[in-house]
């Protein structure tokens, strides 16, 4: 597919990452030199270095392009960049909007401005967090197949009943509702056999039911309340979304923030909030704030290297529920030195939204096969959702008769609403929703799980 990427900064730069990676055309606009210099040495894709316009954007063949993503640090400019290559015949265009105020008008009015898709990093962190609060025994919680599918991600503690668990005795320990689909140990991320015996301090993801997850979760005994009292530390547009979405559902929330002009406006914006003026990556601060009365921290600085180390000392502390916000790539496995879950990286879970949109353009378009798409294990892995067609040739035989390919694992079956866990001898159907977890790359149709 040809795209065009306007803006080649953090969000930008990951964008083209993702897209290059799953075999598209990208040509990437930007007007500073220094960052399409860096996105030519590290990326295959064509640039143009100049302001956008008309000209410009016929210049990087807009024209003849099947989507458009404006993603540069301007609103305004990202909307009215799509609405200009709406006017080139841009079939498709996704803007990335990131003020608040902004976010929820442009929604409201997306189909008047010609918009396919607003994206919002902030927004998207927010949504992350809200849910690992929810849920305080996991990592990390994603639906897939219109929320048949639950994929839930922790870590195990030395406590933890399935530390020692050979993954065969798996469905007569635990019932078939569930299954291991992937683990991050020692910086590795693998798709484990019956064989893999589970230890301390492994990052386990487990698919299942909704239902059959929770069930799981209660049997082990370490099911836990949602978090009730939050102390976010940082006044970030992601704090902001994730106050308001926190207060919403009824949870007392306390925001430190060290900038006074800062904290004002969100006293404003934010009544309900406990707002309290200081420097919350000071570790005597955090104690005077009270920190042992919370049940969950949110680290939300700009700084990775602060929410690292607060997050680190609020771990100590005891904190039950500790999430970090981390932007730079190569700062997300000092999270598992630290002790910390998995970060909460807002520029690849957009990502992730995009490349969903993407995947569903090709879907409709018959070039793509895949339902819906997750990346889960720190982003390391892909999990499809695939149709099984009646033509298809993995339809009517068994799974250990399939010669299934390395790297790939079928997860979970979505069958007339319900969610199976499938076994070596069941059989994919016509119709058939089919989860498959994977580490390749690229592929867009049931048929690419063969060898």
């Amino acid at each position: 597919m040809d795209i065009i990427l306007v803006g080649a900064g953090k969000v930008g730069f990951t964008l083209a990452q993702f897209l290059t990676k799953e075999g598209h055309s990208v040509t990437v606009i930007d007007r500073d030199p220094a960052r399409i210099a860096l996105v030519n040495t590290e990326l295959d894709v064509m640039t143009v270095c100049g302001a956008v316009d008309l000209d410009l954007l016929r210049l990087a063949g807009a024209e003849a392009a099947e989507l458009l993503i404006a993603a540069t640090d301007s609103d305004e400019s990202n909307i009215l960049c799509c609405m200009v290559a709406r006017k080139l015949g841009v079939a498709h265009t996704i803007a990335r909007v990131r003020q608040a105020e902004h976010f929820r008008e442009v929604v409201l009015l997306r189909e008047e401005l010609g918009l396919s898709l607003t994206v919002n990093p902030e927004q998207a962190a927010a949504l992350e967090i809200s849910r690992v609060l929810r849920f305080p025994s996991a990592a990390r919680v994603d639906t897939i197949a219109k929320g048949q599918a639950e994929l839930v991600e922790f870590r195990l503690s030395r406590d933890n009943p399935l530390v020692g668990t050979e993954l065969k005795s798996w469905h007569a320990r635990y019932g078939g509702g569930t299954l291991v689909c992937a683990v991050r140990r020692a910086g590795e991320v693998l798709i484990p056999g019956g064989d893999f015996v589970l230890k301390e301090g492994d990052a386990v993801t487990v698919v299942g039911a909704p239902s059959d997850v929770h069930a799981l979760f209660k049997s082990l005994n370490i099911h836990k309340k949602g978090a009730r009292y939050v102390l976010l530390v940082g006044g970030s547009r992601v704090a902001y979304y994730l106050a308001q979405q926190l207060l919403s559902m009824g949870l007392r929330v306390k925001l430190i923030e060290k900038d006074p002009a800062k904290a004002d406006r969100l006293k404003d914006r934010l009544p309900k909030a406990e707002i309290a003026v200081c420097d919350g990556s000071r570790p005597d601060v955090l104690d005077e704030e009270g920190m042992p009365a919370f049940d969950a921290l949110a680290a939300l600085t700009g700084s990775d290297e602060v929410n690292l180390v607060v997050s680190a000392y609020a771990r100590q502390a005891g904190i039950p529920k500790v999430v970090a916000k981390v932007d730079e790539p190569h700062y997300a496995p000092l999270a598992s030195a630290f002790g910390l879950d998995t970060p909460v990286r807002p520029r690849e879970l957009v990502a992730a939204q995009v490349l969903r949109y993407v995947r569903a353009m090709e879907n409709s378009a018959g070039v793509s096969g895949v339902e819906s798409l997750l990346r889960v294990q720190d982003g390391r892995l892909e999990v499809l959702e695939f149709r099984a067609s009646e033509s298809s040739p993995c339809v009517g035989r068994t799974l250990m008769d399939l010669p299934i390919r390395e790297g790939v694992l079928i997860a979970a079956v979505i069958r007339e609403g319900a969610c199976l866990i499938p076994r070596g001898g069941d059989e994919l159907r016509p119709g058939d929703s089919v989860l498959a977890v994977t580490n390749r790359e690229g592929m867009t149709c049931l048929e690419d799980i063969l060898r």
